[in-house]
C-alpha cells in the first residue's frame, strides 16, 4: 500500500514540475503592464520582460525615473507616468495604453508592483490617516489598476499579478503594512474565483524581506520618531524611547541578511510566462521555511516564537 502511496506522490509532483515549465508562446505579441516601476522589484521585472521580449508599458511615478529606465530599455518598452493612489491619474494611464496598444489588442498581464512600506509603530501611536496612506497605495491602488485594466486582460484571456507579502499572510509591525498585505491576499483570491470562467488567471507573489527602495533604515527611524511624537504623554511615558529603538533594531536585523532579489523577479518572470503559472508564489528561504511554518503550527505557539524576544513597553517592568 505505501508503495502506490510513493508512487501516486511522485506522479504528482513530477506531473506538477512538467506542467510549471510549459511557457506561453510569442512573447513578442504580448503587452504586459507593470506598476511601480521606479526602482526596485518593478524596474529590474520591466528590464527582464523587455529582454525577453515582451512590450513593456512600465508606469512610473517620478518622471526622471522613466526617462532612466527608457534609456536603458529596448525601443519596445513605453512609460507611462501614474501614482496608483489617484483615480484620476489611473484613468489617464488607461487612456495613455490604449493608445499605445495596437488595434483590437489587449493586455497579456497587469502586474500590481507599486507599494510603500507606510507608517511604523505601536498601534496607540498610529491614527486614521496612517492606515489610509498605506492601504491607498497598497490595497486600494491594486483594486482600482486592476478594475481599470480587466476588459483589456480579458481580451488576451491573460493574468493579474499581484504583489503580497508573507506578512499578508501572519501579521506583524507594522500592523498598517500587514493589514494592507492581507487585503490584496483577500482581493486576489476573491477575484481568481469571480473571473475563474473568463480565462483569466490570478497570481500573488509573497516575498520574504529584500533589499529595495521601498524601506530604509534612515526611513525607519525617522517613521518611529514621528509616530512617537503623536502620543500622548502617558503614552510616551509608558511605551518609552528605549522600545522605539528596540523595534528600530528588530528591522535592522531583518535588513542585514536580504535575500536575493533577482528571487522575486524569476517568481514574476514564471507568473507572466507559465502556461500553467501557481496561484501563490512564495518567496525567498525565510518565507519557505520560517514564515510558512509559523503560519502553519497554532497561533499560541506562532504568538510564543514571535513575541519571545520582541520589544516591550518599559512600562511592563
Amino acid at each position: 500500500m505505501w508503495l502506490y502511496v510513493i508512487a501516486i506522490l511522485i506522479g504528482y509532483w513530477t506531473l506538477k514540475w512538467f506542467l510549471g515549465k510549459l511557457k506561453v508562446e510569442n512573447y513578442g505579441e504580448k503587452y504586459v503592464l507593470v506598476t511601480g516601476c521606479d526602482t526596485g522589484f518593478g524596474n529590474l521585472l520591466a528590464k527582464r520582460l523587455d529582454g525577453l521580449g515582451f512590450h513593456v508599458i512600465a508606469t512610473c511615478l517620478k518622471q526622471n525615473s522613466a526617462d532612466v529606465l527608457t534609456k536603458a530599455s529596448s525601443k519596445r518598452l513605453q512609460t507611462v507616468q501614474l501614482n496608483v493612489s489617484s483615480e484620476e491619474d489611473i484613468k489617464a494611464a488607461s487612456t495613455k495604453v490604449k493608445l499605445i496598444l495596437p488595434p483590437n489588442k489587449g493586455l497579456w498581464a497587469v502586474v500590481n508592483n507599486a507599494g510603500i512600506f507606510g507608517a511604523v509603530g505601536a498601534v496607540e501611536f498610529l491614527n486614521r490617516k496612517d492606515y489610509i496612506d498605506t492601504l491607498t497605495v497598497n490595497l486600494f491602488g491594486v483594486i482600482d489598476v486592476t478594475k481599470t485594466f480587466l476588459p483589456l486582460v480579458r481580451k488576451e484571456r491573460g493574468r493579474i499579478v499581484n504583489i503580497a507579502s508573507v506578512a499578508g499572510r501572519i501579521s506583524c509591525t507594522p500592523i498598517p503594512y500587514s493589514i494592507s498585505k492581507y487585503g490584496v491576499e483577500a482581493f486576489s483570491d476573491g477575484l481568481r474565483r469571480e473571473v475563474y470562467h473568463q480565462g483569466i488567471k490570478v497570481s500573488i507573489l509573497e516575498p520574504s524581506y529584500f533589499k529595495t527602495n521601498i524601506v530604509n533604515l534612515e526611513m525607519v527611524k525617522n517613521g518611529y520618531d514621528k509616530t512617537f511624537k503623536q502620543g500622548d504623554a502617558d503614552c510616551q511615558q509608558y511605551y518609552g524611547e528605549g522600545y522605539i529603538e528596540d523595534c528600530i533594531n528588530v528591522v535592522a536585523r531583518a535588513m542585514s541578511s536580504p535575500g536575493d532579489i533577482n528571487m522575486v523577479i524569476d517568481a514574476y518572470e514564471h507568473a507572466i510566462t507559465a502556461r500553467y503559472p501557481k496561484c501563490r508564489y512564495i518567496v525567498g528561504n525565510n518565507a519557505n521555511y520560517v514564515q510558512r511554518f509559523l503560519w502553519t503550527v497554532p497561533e499560541w505557539l506562532s504568538d510564543f516564537i514571535l513575541c519571545y524576544n520582541a520589544p516591550r513597553p518599559t512600562g511592563i517592568n
